[in-house]
């Protein structure tokens, strides 16, 4: 009898150990250095209006409103204000997996930021991960980068996880910031760059 209590212990410790891993409790748990306009009790709401089918939004510390737009067991949506967001994958990585997070903001043009994490949130190298697109990259090709790539001094990207295909995108988005006619001229020779996880690292494709 004691020999089947410590199996039934050991095998409810070990299915608490995987419900933790999906997104919804990884967000939940989240240290709010994450998540600075969130506060815990912000999120928990965010999860119950969600899961009940409601417009899954709280009021934030700015006083603004954020929106819970996607969650699923290994990704998340959120609007966090009217003008930043912040999206989360959950990647397989060897036998266990690491967090994913593109941080972004909204102004006259998009620019975001890539984060990874361990499971508990300490902070992961970036460039083990991904080496991170140069402006000549996004050119459709080396004859339009060597001409118009010195119009394109500001590093703005929008980055954006897929929901379930460990794909990475990637777009320069300065065009958005330039005046009329120099944007009507970029914007055809740029093209989105696409990255796909391998397990290790985001390779380009």
């Amino acid at each position: 009898m004691r020999r089947i209590l410590i199996v039934l212990a050991v095998s409810l410790c070990a299915l608490h150990a995987t419900v933790a891993q999906d997104m919804r409790s990884l967000f939940l748990n989240a240290p709010e250095s994450v998540f600075p306009l969130l506060t815990a009790n912000n999120r928990a709401d965010c999860v119950d209006y969600y899961e009940a089918g409601m417009k899954a939004y709280a009021v934030n510390r700015l006083g603004g409103v954020s929106y819970l737009r996607l969650l699923t067991a290994d990704y998340l949506y959120i609007d966090v204000s009217g003008s930043s967001w912040s999206e989360a994958s959950l990647l397989p990585f060897g036998a266990d997996s690491i967090i994913c997070m593109v941080k972004g903001v909204t102004a006259e043009a998009a620019d975001s930021r890539l984060f990874f994490y361990s499971k508990d949130w300490n902070p992961l190298p970036t460039a083990e991960f991904l080496v991170e697109p140069e402006i000549s990259d996004f050119f459709i090709s080396q004859d339009s980068a060597a001409l118009y790539a010195g119009m394109c001094d500001i590093y703005l990207v929008k980055y954006a996880l897929s929901v379930d295909t460990g794909i990475l995108t990637a777009e320069y988005a300065m065009p958005s910031y330039m005046g009329e006619n120099e944007a009507v001229l970029l914007w055809p020779l740029l093209r989105r760059i696409s990255y796909r996880w391998d397990g290790k690292r985001f390779v380009m494709e």
